[in-house]
């Protein structure tokens, strides 16, 4: 599969492409195009990438990316076939904010929060299911009354002061297609395989290159070693099963990839400041769906 610069045709005489996505399983590659995108997850759950983020999401996502940030959102393997994945997306030329945007001082406020959506930003609990039932009668709407309603989603959103930065403030990746598609391999495989042991050599092979050069390489794109990227990977997965799935803290480690216990326990204390079990008991007894942390399509 080539990688992709997505070609999103949005019509001559209009500003923005709205679309109601209802597919089997979320299955885009990694990829990138020059628009902004804002995508409300309705239905189905698994791991969302963007730049050099990877974290969880599930039903009530809200996610807004800027222009040529890479991404993709991809469900967990174990999802049921007869699950519907289920979303509204909006996407817009970045040429609606140079044209619109720069000439009035009332929105200043949505320019600031299109300039952080070129990390990506996930918004909060707060505004995620209201947000997403205006998107989704954003599709009925036409002429005047969707742009309105369009500039009243952002102007809501620009209030967020909940609303996390997804890639880290260094991430610098100019993407073309040679280098997307390369990504794009490396995190397929990562995605796939990261429940077992994954040598450097056998992702530096994924992609082409030796080993030393390899690691040069993914530091480079996206700030982290290999290794680090990999248990980030791993202490997300970790988090939805403990408060998720009926499993032992121990069970969860080493399905997720840890044979050592102690470093198991380790990473997620590192990445999420609290031990297992205590993250473990702290949402079951909340009941409610846990959604990616700040640090962690």
């Amino acid at each position: 599969m080539k990688a992709l610069f997505e070609k999103v045709s949005i019509a001559d005489r209009e500003s923005l492409l709205t679309k109601h996505v209802c597919i089997n399983r979320f299955n885009v590659p990694w990829h990138y195009h020059p628009e902004y995108e804002l995508t409300y997850i309705v239905r189905s759950s698994g791991k969302r990438f963007v730049g050099d983020h990877v974290g969880d999401f599930v039903p009530g996502d809200l996610v807004l990316l800027g222009p040529n940030l890479p991404h993709f959102w991809r469900n967990d393997e174990d999802q049921p076939e007869f699950l519907t994945s289920e979303a509204y997306v909006v996407q817009f030329s970045p040429n609606l904010d140079n044209a619109l945007f720069r000439t009035l001082p009332e929105a200043d406020r949505i320019m600031q929060m299109l300039h952080r959506a070129k990390y990506g930003i996930q918004f909060s609990e707060e505004f995620q299911q209201r947000v997403g039932r205006k998107m989704e009668r954003l599709l009925t709407r036409t002429g005047m009354e969707r742009i309105i309603d369009w500039l009243q989603i952002l102007n809501e959103l620009s209030y967020d002061t909940e609303a996390v930065l997804l890639a880290s403030d260094s991430y610098q990746l100019s993407p073309n297609e040679a280098e997307t598609e390369r990504m794009k391999r490396v995190l397929e495989h990562m995605l796939h395989h990261f429940r077992k042991e994954i040598r450097i050599d056998e992702i530096a092979s994924i992609a082409g290159m030796a080993p030393a050069a390899f690691c040069r390489y993914f530091r480079k794109r996206t700030n982290k070693s290999f290794v680090e990227y990999l248990n980030e990977l791993r202490i997300s997965h970790a988090r939805k099963l403990l408060t998720q799935a009926d499993m032992s803290v121990g069970q969860v480690g080493l399905e997720c990839g840890f044979n050592n216990i102690s470093h198991f326990h380790r990473q997620f204390r590192q990445q999420t400041g609290t031990t297992p079990l205590k993250y473990q008991t702290l949402y079951r007894d909340k009941e409610v769906p846990v959604l990616a942390e700040e640090e962690m399509y």
